[in-house]
């Protein structure tokens, strides 16, 4: 007898939490705070720190639907070969750039880590759904998430004790050994990335048991008819060849079948739903908006929210260490410290909401903590005082990203496993926005300053919070049960 069961142990799923702690380590370091400093420091202006998000995410964006769609029509190991082999080119080149203190080559390479983000994410993140069975993906979205986290603590940490090594000063001589430390990090976890097998996945082994326990089936029957016939055509004197079978086989229309999906396939009323005998099946549809709006628009709802509130977070993000720095004059250890702090209380309220929203529903807690981001950013927009500051500073970021995971299981479970690798380079995108308008921030800041950059942002916070709120009734049936946290298991006899 075999089975097919899941757990955080298996192959992909352990991949990509070591991936996430070794590559999140080395981008916290290379991408952000030191790098806003190392950039601001060779060149005088904020401007530049902008443009370098912003070819990011031009290259991001020109990439990232090609590589979903890779992914989706090929191995999604095969396109992550491909992201692992980019991933290196940019580390070398990153690494030049910081040595040679060179803007030309530095833009260079971070348009190739904008080309290496579109591969990687969403096909990582699709192989991830992939090896999560439905109704269990939320649980290891945050852990991944809070992984992510716990790595974007250890850059700043890295980072700190560098800087107390050689100089707590914002100069080229004491950023460019933590920059350089971030890039060789960046090389080695790619490595990983030729670790992965699609084949491995546990839908794909629950679809290969099924087939095979289906094949079984049809196998016995096979044996049982052709027994029969065998003994009538013995009877009747006729010679019965065991040969003669059908020119298309039953094994390939099998294969090649495309079905509907039945009523406990796992997809939230995205399709019509119909029983195993074939049979429609009794469904109270889940609308909103005086019936304008139903489940088959959760995914484009989920994807244009977060694009607007993509847009608001690159608006501010890339300038916060110079905010510090600027109006407060923090030392490079001190800011490095707030963004150690950050992920911590990130992936405490990650948990945190996870555990509530069994309760409250996924969609709601994303919306509370959203809006406590929003005003958390507001109020940093109006106080003066560095305590102050510092506190909303932590938990803005935390609340509007602690719910990250409960956000992405929602759209695995709205999208079927064919797309997506598609929709996760939809996804993509936002992060190719929040690196575009980067360069809108920068803008925004030399002209008006940084206060008035993040009422902008918080502006467009509030169109994204108002078609999250849309998605509440639409989601409200989408709750994981403890039924559906048991370990699903399909036996072959």
């Amino acid at each position: 007898m075999r089975e097919t069961s899941w757990g955080l142990m298996e192959h992909n799923v352990q991949l990509v939490f070591l991936f996430t702690v070794m590559y999140w380590s080395a981008s916290s370091i290379i991408s952000q705070q030191v790098f806003s400093g190392y950039v601001y420091v060779l060149t005088a202006s904020n401007t530049p720190v902008g443009f370098v998000k912003g070819i990011q995410g031009l290259t991001q964006l020109v990439c990232a639907f090609p590589a979903g769609y890779a992914a989706d029509c090929t191995r999604r190991d095969r396109t992550l070969i491909v992201a692992g082999i980019v991933g290196v080119v940019a580390s070398v080149l990153t690494a030049m750039a910081f040595e040679l203190a060179d803007m030309l080559l530095m833009y260079v390479a971070f348009g190739l880590w904008g080309a290496f983000t579109a591969f990687q994410s969403s096909d990582m993140e699709a192989l991830f759904a992939d090896s999560a069975p439905m109704g269990q993906r939320s649980a290891p979205f945050t852990l991944k998430y809070v992984m992510r986290n716990v790595a974007l603590v250890l850059g700043p940490t890295s980072a700190i004790l560098l800087l107390w090594k050689n100089g707590d000063v914002w100069t080229l001589v004491a950023l460019r050994p933590v920059l350089l430390f971030g890039a060789f990090i960046a090389a080695v976890s790619m490595v990983l990335l030729f670790q992965f097998n699609d084949d491995l996945a546990f839908e794909n082994r629950q679809y290969v048991f099924a087939i095979e326990r289906e094949l079984s089936s049809i196998e016995r029957n096979f044996t049982s008819e052709y027994s029969d016939r065998e003994s009538s055509a013995s009877e009747q004197g006729v010679n019965f060849s065991r040969m003669q079978i059908p020119s298309t086989s039953e094994f390939s229309q099998l294969l090649q079948s495309s079905r509907v999906p039945s009523a406990n396939s796992g997809y939230y009323l995205t399709a019509p739903l119909r029983s195993d005998d074939d049979e429609d099946v009794s469904v109270r549809p889940v609308m909103a908006c005086w019936g304008m709006l139903d489940t088959a628009h959760v995914p484009y709802l989920l994807f244009v929210s977060n694009f607007l509130v993509s847009n608001g977070t690159g608006l501010v993000t890339a300038f916060f260490p110079l905010f510090f720095l600027h109006e407060y004059a923090l030392s490079p250890i001190r800011v490095q410290t707030l963004f150690a702090l950050q992920p911590l209380v990130m992936a405490l309220l990650s948990f945190l909401s996870q555990m509530v929203s069994s309760t409250t529903g996924r969609m709601s807690m994303v919306v509370v903590t959203r809006v406590l981001g929003t005003i958390s950013l507001l109020l940093m927009a109006v106080s003066h005082d560095v305590a102050d500051q510092s506190v909303l500073f932590v938990f803005h970021g935390a609340f509007m990203q602690c719910t990250e995971p409960l956000r992405r299981s929602l759209l695995m479970d709205f999208v079927p496993k064919s797309h997506r690798a598609r929709w996760n380079s939809l996804e993509g995108l936002t992060v190719a926005s929040w690196a575009g308008s980067a360069v809108l921030g920068g803008i925004i800041v030399d002209a008006y300053g940084y206060r008035i950059c993040f009422i902008a942002a918080a502006l467009v916070y509030i169109c994204g919070l108002a078609l999250e709120t849309m998605l509440i009734p639409l989601t409200r049936h989408a709750a994981e049960t403890l039924e559906n946290l048991k370990p699903q298991r399909a036996e072959i006899s």
